[in-house]
């Protein structure tokens, strides 16, 4: 559900206001603020026991960021020398595209919601070379220290530590306490600091139902393309859908719609095709 609110985001429309407006715009922001939380609840709970750590994340996470970004840079390159037309608004045909479009060193990748997959990796590789003395991480830390920022967004390192935090002490406090104090948060900073309010209600709602214990089919997969290309899907459908429907309901709808169709059959893909599970880090 988290990786599904992004898409919303992504949508393109002329929206400034309304119900809709906080549908696409504002609600999504939630999303990735839970994904935060809960990759560092994962990463205690489950990724610290193991070996290896900066090796997996590179398999889960590094492969398939590059493969998302480097595949919307080859579609950049064809518009612009052979359809002569550079879709790109903020970076230019040159070596940026590499350093800033793909590598993101200061800015969002080409493909944007990606950002969060850099920012993971990441944490990850100070984890492993802090804790597992990985020292084949420190290189690529000291790439985005010298040349750029090791994160481009520090709201996703502090959830992600939050979501490490209650994995270490869920066990040792009641689970109502936990809830009555998150929300005792998500009530004090939308007093004093409402510009803030949607990290507290991410740790809220992920407190709330992390030990639910209900069966759910397996979305793994389908979800992580979701996320991955959901983007790039979305701007290359969209002059099609703009130009035939008018309705900003339906426009979104369909966008949304398109996108999870593509990546359903992507998903489909690569169960004929196994060796494709590159593209979801082998989930």
């Amino acid at each position: 559900m988290a990786v599904f609110m992004i898409t919303f985001t992504h949508t393109r429309h002329q929206l400034e206001e309304g119900w809709l407006y906080f549908l696409v715009e504002i609600l999504p922001t939630y999303g990735t603020a839970i994904l935060s939380v809960i990759s560092g609840y994962l990463y205690f709970t489950v990724s610290r026991k193991k070996k290896y750590l900066f090796q997996k994340k590179v398999k889960s996470l590094a492969i398939p960021y590059l493969i998302a970004n480097v595949s919307v840079v080859m579609l950049v390159l064809f518009s612009y020398y052979v359809l002569g037309f550079n879709p790109l608004n903020r970076l230019g045909i040159g070596p940026e595209l590499f350093t800033e479009g793909v590598l993101a060193l200061n800015m969002e990748p080409v493909n944007p919601p990606t950002y969060f997959i850099r920012d993971i990796f990441l944490v990850f590789a100070v984890i492993a070379l802090l804790t597992q003395k990985e020292w084949r991480a420190l290189p690529v830390i000291l790439v985005f220290l010298v040349f750029g920022s090791l994160f481009l967004r520090l709201d996703v390192v502090g959830l992600f530590i939050i979501g490490t935090l209650y994995g270490m002490v869920r066990d040792r406090l009641n689970r109502g306490w936990f809830v009555a104090l998150s929300a005792l948060a998500v009530a004090v900073v939308a007093m004093w600091f409402p510009q803030y309010l949607k990290w507290p209600i991410a740790v809220f709602l992920f407190i709330l139902v992390i030990d639910l214990e209900f069966k759910f089919y397996n979305t793994g997969r389908y979800a992580y393309l979701l996320h991955l290309y959901h983007s790039p899907i979305i701007v290359i459908t969209y002059p099609f859908i703009g130009a035939h429907i008018s309705n900003p309901f339906l426009s979104i709808g369909s966008q949304i719609l398109t996108a999870s169709l593509l990546v359903y059959f992507m998903l489909l893909f690569t169960r004929r095709f196994p060796v494709l599970t590159i593209l979801s880090g082998g989930r």
